[in-house]
Parts: structure tokens; C-alpha cells; sequence
């Protein structure tokens, strides 16, 4: 399971520094955006993030929403859970992890199965002439909380 893509260094001052890197101002939101999504390394939503007692002033949602796009844009953070109720964002780097999403609370579970699709990115990796071949799998289904 534990595959990794070495996209973002794991420490605050190494996620900022990528950030000043994309041409991203260093702005206090920015700082808790990422120290929440550092702490918690879990898939989270804007209002989980927004708040989080580590997120440490008042953001209003769009500023949020705005920031979330730059840093998805730079490929610093990935989006999970589109097609459900609520997006969810993490950071990019550590291990690579695929996910079951509730289509009714927008819940996210981890998929705790060995992922089936690395042999086939390196294979399309070596016939396309592509590199730095990354996949994402999202499961829908219903939850056994929904379920009951």
C-alpha cells in the first residue's frame, strides 16, 4: 500500500517556502490552512479546516475557497470526495492513499486494500512517454452508518 510520490516535503517551513516557490503571498491563512492540514493528515473540508482550533483566525468562506484553489493549482494540496456532498482536501506527498466516499453524508474512509493501479502507471508510464504518472480512486457507495 504504502506507495509515495515525492511531491511535497512534510514540514510547515518546507510547505511555505513551496508556497513563496508558486508565487503565493505568506499570508496568516495560508500558514493555518497548511498547519491544519499538517496536523491532522486526514482528508478535510473548508469548514473543518476554517474550524479547527489550530486554524486561528476569522476567515471568511470565499478567502478559503480561493486559497484552497491556488494551493490545488501549485499542486500542493488534491482534492478528494468531488462528486459527493462536500470536497475534501489533503496535502499532497506521503503515502499514497485511495478512498471510499458515502454518496449520502459525504463521509471518506480510507481504502485499506493494496492498490491495484501500479503496475499499470508504470506501465503507461514506460509506453506513453509520460512522467510523474499520478492516479486518484474514489469509491462511492453508502456508509453503514447511512445504511441503518
Amino acid at each position: 500500500m504504502g506507495h509515495t510520490h515525492s511531491h511535497t516535503p512534510q514540514t510547515i517551513d518546507a510547505l511555505l517556502d513551496a508556497c513563496r516557490a508558486a508565487g503565493m503571498r505568506r499570508t496568516m491563512a495560508l500558514r493555518c490552512f497548511l498547519e491544519v492540514l499538517l496536523e491532522e493528515s486526514r482528508p478535510m473540508t473548508l469548514p473543518e479546516i476554517a474550524g479547527h482550533p489550530r486554524f486561528g483566525i476569522t476567515c471568511d468562506p470565499a478567502t478559503l475557497y480561493r486559497l484552497a484553489a491556488r494551493l490545488e493549482e501549485h499542486r500542493l494540496i488534491r482534492q478528494i470526495g468531488f462528486h459527493s456532498r462536500a470536497a475534501h482536501y489533503l496535502l499532497r506527498g506521503g503515502a499514497h492513499q485511495d478512498y471510499l466516499i458515502c454518496r449520502d453524508c459525504g463521509s471518506i474512509a480510507v481504502l485499506d486494500v493494496e492498490c491495484p493501479v501500479h503496475e499499470l502507471e508504470k506501465n503507461i508510464e514506460t509506453t506513453s512517454g509520460f512522467s510523474d504518472i499520478e492516479h486518484e480512486l474514489e469509491f462511492y457507495g453508502t456508509c453503514r452508518a447511512c445504511r441503518n
